[in-house]
C-alpha cells in the first residue's frame, strides 16, 4: 500500500513538473510535438548584420564588426543581413550602396519561395483574432483589410512549419502551421503579442486570377472610339476564332476568343462600359445579376442611386475657360488643354502581384451612393445611402483635344461627355471648355466683323495713302486711295467679305472695317503756315 502511494506521489510530482516546464508557446498552441516555435524578433524579422572578410560575403566571419539591424551598414564593408527565418540576404562585397538590415529582411519576404511543404496556405482565407479575414494569396502577396495591406505593402513567405508576415509597418507576425489538416494557428507578433487565425476557405480558381483588363485584351486604350472598338474586335477574332487552330492551341485560342467577345460586350455598349471605366467588372456583373433577377425596377438606375426611370446619379459638371487667339478662330486649329482628375483604378480591390506595381498609386475612392432596401414598419422602402467604397482611387493626367472650328468665338463651349471626376457607382459629370478669345495686337472682332486701325500723315490723309497689313491667315493685305480723294480722322473703310468666316457656314465670311487715324502734326513753321494757307481753301 505504501509502495502504490509512493508510487503515485512520483506521478502526481511529474505531471505538475510537466505543467510548469510546459514551453509558454504551447499554451497558445502551437511549438508541441517537435515542431517549430514562433519566437520574438526586431520589427522586421532582422537578426544582424553578420560581417565577412577579405571583401567577400562567403568570406571569414569577423564577429567584431557585426551591428544591429538598425544601423547603417556603409560602403567597405562586406557580409550579409541574417533574418530570423534562416535568410541571408543583402549579400554585398565592400563596394555597395548604404543599407540597413532590418529594410533588407523586410524586403526579402516579398521574393522568398513558399516551400514545397507549405504550399498549401497559398490561396486560402483566415479570420485573424476573431476580427476580420485576411488571404495567403498567391505571389508572396498577402491580403488584409488595413491600409498598408490595401497599398501592397504587406507579403507573406512560409517554411519549415513557419508562415512569416511582414504586415506592413506592424512589422513580422510569425504563426505555425505543421500542416494542413489544421484549422487553427496560432503564433505571436515580433514583440511577443499572441495571435490566432481560424481557417475560413479555399479561394475559388476564378478568385485566384486577376480579372483581365477589357482594353488591354482589345489593345486598346481606355479612350479609344467606338470605331476603334470595333475595328480590333473584329481584327482579333478573325485572327484568334478557334475553327484557325487544332489540338492544345485550339483550347487556348477559344479561351481568348471567349475573353475578347466578353470585353467587346461590355465596351460596345455606351453604358456598360461607362460601368466598366468607374467600377470595374464587377460592377458590370452587379447589373446583370439585378436585371436577371427581374422585379420591375432598372437596374442601371439602381446601381447609380437612381430609381425606376429616374434621373441616374450624375457627377457634377466642371466648367473651366481656355484662351484662344484670333488666328485659331480665323483658321481653325486644335489644342491641347491638360488637368489631373480623379479615376477609379479598375481591378485593384485586392492587391495582386500582377496588379501591385499599378494598382499601388491608387488610395482611397470618395464614398458611394447606393439604392438599399429596408423594412420599416413591415414596408419595404428603398432609399439613398452613402457607403463606404471598396473600390481604389488616383488622381491621372488627362489631355482633352480641343477642336476649333472656324468662326468659333468667345463664349462657345466645348463639351467632353463624362471627362469629368470619377466615382465609383457615379456617371461622372462633362467637362465644358469655354473658348475666350485672347486680345489681338491689330484685330477686335464685334460677331462675324473684324475691325482693326489703320495709322496715316496728314498728308497720306490729304494726297493719298499706300497701305499694306497681314490678315488673319498671312495674306498681305493692300489699302490704296486716289490722289485728291481725302480721308478725314476716324473716317471708316470697309472691306467687304474680309471679316471672321461665319460658324458652321465656312463659305460665308463677315466683313472688315479700317478705321483712319490721322497723325497731324504738333508744329508748323511761318513758312509751312503760308504755303497751307496758299493751297488750301478757306472753306
Amino acid at each position: 500500500m505504501a509502495r502504490k502511494l509512493k508510487t503515485a506521489s512520483y506521478l502526481f510530482i511529474f505531471v505538475v513538473a510537466s505543467l510548469i516546464l510546459k514551453p509558454v508557446s504551447a499554451l497558445f498552441g502551437f511549438g508541441s510535438g517537435g515542431d517549430k516555435v514562433p519566437q520574438k524578433s526586431s520589427k522586421y524579422g532582422c537578426v544582424s548584420w553578420r560581417q565577412t572578410g577579405n571583401c567577400d560575403p562567403d568570406g571569414p566571419r569577423e564577429e567584431n564588426g557585426d551591428s544591429d539591424c538598425g544601423a547603417v551598414v556603409r560602403n567597405g564593408r562586406s557580409g550579409y543581413c541574417e533574418c530570423i527565418w534562416g535568410g541571408k540576404t543583402s549579400r554585398v562585397p565592400c563596394r555597395h550602396a548604404d543599407f540597413r538590415c532590418h529594410t533588407a529582411c523586410a524586403n526579402e519576404i516579398k521574393s522568398l519561395e513558399v516551400s514545397e511543404d507549405m504550399k498549401w496556405i497559398e490561396n486560402t482565407v483566415w479570420n485573424w483574432n476573431n476580427w476580420r479575414d485576411v488571404t495567403f494569396a498567391s505571389n508572396n502577396v498577402f491580403q488584409a483589410p488595413t491600409a498598408d495591406c490595401e497599398a501592397g505593402e504587406c507579403s507573406w513567405t512560409a517554411k519549415d512549419g513557419l508562415v512569416y508576415i511582414m504586415w506592413g509597418n506592424a512589422g513580422l507576425h510569425t504563426v505555425a502551421a505543421p500542416s494542413k489538416d489544421v484549422k487553427k494557428i496560432s503564433g505571436i507578433r515580433y514583440d511577443g503579442e499572441p495571435l490566432s487565425a481560424a481557417f475560413v476557405r479555399k479561394l475559388n480558381p476564378e478568385e485566384t486570377e486577376e480579372s483581365d483588363d477589357y482594353y488591354a485584351l482589345l489593345g486598346l486604350d481606355p479612350e479609344a472610339t467606338d470605331s476603334e472598338i470595333r475595328k480590333s474586335y473584329r481584327k482579333l477574332s478573325r485572327e484568334l476564332h478557334p475553327d484557325k487552330y487544332s489540338g492544345s492551341d485550339r483550347e487556348e485560342a477559344e479561351q481568348k476568343f471567349i475573353k475578347i467577345q466578353k470585353a467587346y460586350e461590355v465596351l460596345k455598349d455606351e453604358e456598360t462600359r461607362m460601368v466598366y471605366d468607374t467600377g470595374g467588372i464587377e460592377a458590370v456583373e452587379a447589373i446583370n445579376n439585378e436585371q436577371g433577377d427581374g422585379g420591375g425596377m432598372d437596374p442601371f438606375s439602381m446601381f447609380f442611386g437612381g430609381g425606376g426611370g429616374g434621373r441616374k446619379n450624375r457627377g457634377h459638371t466642371a466648367k473651366a475657360q481656355v484662351g484662344v487667339s484670333l488666328e485659331d478662330m480665323y483658321n481653325g486649329n486644335e489644342q491641347e488643354v491638360q488637368y489631373d482628375r480623379r479615376v477609379v483604378c479598375r481591378n485593384c480591390k485586392k492587391i495582386t502581384a500582377k496588379n501591385k506595381e499599378r494598382c499601388s498609386k491608387c488610395g482611397a475612392c470618395p464614398p458611394e451612393v447606393k439604392m438599399v432596401q429596408r423594412n420599416m414598419g413591415g414596408f419595404l422602402v428603398q432609399q439613398q445611402e452613402q457607403v463606404p467604397s471598396k473600390e481604389k482611387c488616383m488622381n491621372a493626367p488627362t489631355t482633352l483635344n480641343l477642336v476649333i472650328e472656324k468662326g468659333m468665338s468667345s463664349g462657345a463651349e466645348l463639351v467632353f461627355e463624362r471627362m469629368g471626376e470619377q466615382t465609383p457607382g457615379q456617371i461622372p459629370g462633362d467637362v465644358v471648355i469655354v473658348l475666350e478669345q485672347k486680345p489681338h495686337a491689330s484685330f477686335s472682332r464685334t460677331g462675324n466683323d473684324l475691325k482693326t486701325t489703320v495709322h496715316i500723315s496728314l498728308k497720306e490723309a490729304l494726297t493719298g495713302v499706300t497701305h499694306t497689313f497681314s490678315h488673319l491667315d498671312g495674306r498681305e493685305m493692300k489699302v490704296e486711295t486716289q490722289p485728291g480723294e481725302i480721308i478725314s480722322p476716324l473716317q471708316v473703310m470697309k472691306l467687304q467679305g474680309e471679316g471672321m468666316p461665319v460658324h458652321e457656314v465656312p463659305s460665308q465670311y463677315g466683313d472688315m472695317f479700317l478705321e483712319f487715324d490721322v497723325h497731324f502734326p504738333k508744329t508748323l513753321n511761318p513758312s509751312q503756315v503760308a504755303k497751307l494757307r496758299e493751297l488750301l481753301p478757306d472753306e
